[in-house]
């Protein structure tokens, strides 16, 4: 049996497609069972369950051999995830497709990556065999763009800051194909893009494919990180995201890497081809 934690978020969800493409069955792990409706259209039924609280994970890691491990970046994020892995462990759970980032590391400048550095080497020592995902940033972030175009105009705070960015369906695939196949312990995979795309080249690339030309501007990132506060965004994770942004800007997440072919034996999706499947999301709003 396979499980999948997060599987009502943006990867998990897509994982539990791969999954589903390959014939392979699999228990869906969430944290309310309201909002998992989606799960059983896709024919998997969920189980409920809280990586905060291990006490709950009993019957979700019951005859569990593989897991894809993911939560929600938060400043207890490390903590979560460790307990996990104790407890797969103690569930007899063989194998662990963790998802890291791109430049996960215990010194890194971004908090996101150091966090997820500091699972990855539990996971290493845990005597469970592991893959780690470590992808840039995703293609689906852009989808809430929408509400960043205000008279024509997209704003960001570092326009010119150019990263590989990745599709989530891209990097599902491959954790599918490492919780199915043979082959991939111990491996780590960076997981990028084809190329290293601007954030003006994104925001004029996705809008144009609605039918929509617009303009790019500059705003200061402390702007951007109050906004995103006022918006509901954790204070830990905004600030994360402005150190991120530091990153882009150094030109720190450039690099195009071969593990989306070394696994699939394809090219990664491109931004067309993703701007083409989301088309009504970057449509203007009536």
């Amino acid at each position: 049996m396979l499980l999948v934690t997060g599987a009502t978020g943006t990867t998990g969800m897509e994982v539990l497609r791969a999954l589903k493409a390959r014939g392979a069955e699999a228990r869906a792990l969430v944290r309310d069972e309201t909002k998992a409706h989606h799960l059983r259209d896709l024919g998997f039924e969920p189980t409920t369950g809280d990586l905060g609280d291990p006490r709950t994970l009993g019957p979700a890691l019951e005859g569990v051999e593989r897991a894809y491990l993911v939560s929600p970046m938060s400043p207890m994020q490390s903590e979560f995830e460790q307990a996990f892995l104790e407890t797969a462990k103690e569930a007899g759970v063989k194998h662990i497709v963790k998802l890291s980032v791109i430049g996960a590391n215990p010194e890194a400048p971004n908090r996101f990556a150091r966090t997820h550095a500091k699972v990855e080497q539990a996971l290493k020592e845990s005597g469970m065999a592991w893959t780690l995902l470590r992808p840039t940033g995703f293609m689906q972030n852009t989808l809430a763009w929408g509400s960043r175009v205000i008279g024509g105009t997209f704003y960001s705070p570092v326009p010119d800051a150019a990263f590989s960015i990745v599709d989530a369906r891209d990097v599902a695939e491959v954790a599918a194909v490492a919780l199915t196949e043979d082959g991939h312990e111990g491996k780590a995979y960076g997981l990028s893009g084809p190329e290293a795309v601007s954030y003006r080249d994104q925001a004029v690339r996705l809008f144009k494919a609605a039918g929509r030309d617009i303009e790019v501007e500059e705003i200061p990132v402390e702007t951007l990180k109050r906004e995103l506060v006022r918006a509901g965004v954790p204070p830990w994770n905004a600030e994360g995201l402005k150190e991120l942004f530091e990153v882009y800007a150094s030109g720190g997440a450039q690099m195009v890497t071969s593990g989306v072919k070394d696994v699939l034996d394809r090219d990664p999706r491109d931004i067309d081809a993703f701007a083409a499947d989301h088309v009504e999301s970057f449509k203007e709003k009536a």
